[in-house]
């Protein structure tokens, strides 16, 4: 076992913690506006759960034994993202037109967007550092996993140290996906125009809906190579996010009602 792959989720926890402490000395944004990224978060998340413990593996098992590894990157890969789209963005939009949430300025949409990247992140890293630590301080735990488990939690606790920064990178990322789409439907909001929620909707879609590609493809679980190709994918995708922040940013602040004080 490698115990500095403990350093990966702590760095995750910091990515989340950080990105918060940066933008209120910043912008002097009230916590509770991250917060409510937060909490939006988790009531969007919380359905996606309840799926992957009933209808997420059925689907992925009809997928394969119909059409194979083709079938799970394909129709999985649709579901995923329609099923991220409806939950993060919709969840999202009704945050924002069913209270004061609407009437932010620029920069506490953006906190918005922080926090709920934040929270990922953090909720994200807390129970994969406890698994790390838990295996590292009692090994003997792993005997107690199917043999099939076993083998897979063996293999990522043996990977080298070089990846370590891979997580919190994908993290931080991430960060700008969430900000982004939480402008964009922000200024779908403001301007009650569909165009920008669906932007947001299939942007998004997109981003989760590769996740079943990357997971058979590139095996970024148990391969050090695949878990630097796997952020490369995030890297391009999450570019188009930091470019599309400023103009976001940029158009809402020319509109009356979201312009900073």
């Amino acid at each position: 076992m490698n115990p500095l792959l403990a350093l990966g989720p702590i760095g995750i926890i910091l990515v989340g913690v950080l990105s918060i402490m940066f933008w209120k000395l910043k912008r002097k944004v009230g916590l509770k506006i991250f917060l409510a990224g937060g909490v939006v978060w988790a009531a969007a998340v919380a359905p996606k759960i309840l799926m992957d413990y009933g209808l997420t593996p059925t689907l992925s098992r009809w997928a394969a034994l119909a059409y194979g590894p083709a079938g799970i990157m394909a129709i999985v890969g649709v579901y995923v993202g329609l099923r991220t789209g409806f939950f993060e963005c919709g969840f999202t939009y009704w945050a924002f037109s069913r209270s004061r949430l609407k009437e932010m300025s620029v920069d506490e949409a953006t906190a918005f967007g922080i926090g709920f990247g934040a929270f990922e992140a953090i909720l994200l890293g807390v129970p994969a550092l406890v698994q790390i630590l838990t295996f590292i301080f009692n090994p003997s735990l792993l005997n107690t996993l199917p043999p099939l488990e076993k083998q897979i939690m063996e293999a990522q606790l043996s990977l080298p140290t070089w990846v370590v920064p891979a997580p919190i990178v994908e993290r931080f990322l991430t960060m700008f996906i969430h900000i982004f789409t939480a402008l964009l439907v922000f200024m779908s909001v403001r301007q009650r125009k569909a165009s920008f929620f669906l932007a947001a909707f299939f942007y998004k879609g997109f981003v989760d809906g590769l996740v079943p590609y990357i997971r058979t493809v590139l095996q970024p679980a148990i391969s050090p190579t695949g878990i630097y190709m796997a952020e490369a994918v995030i890297a391009v995708i999450a570019a188009a996010a930091i470019i599309g922040i400023f103009p976001a940013r940029r158009y809402l602040l020319k509109q009356p009602s979201t312009q900073e004080s």
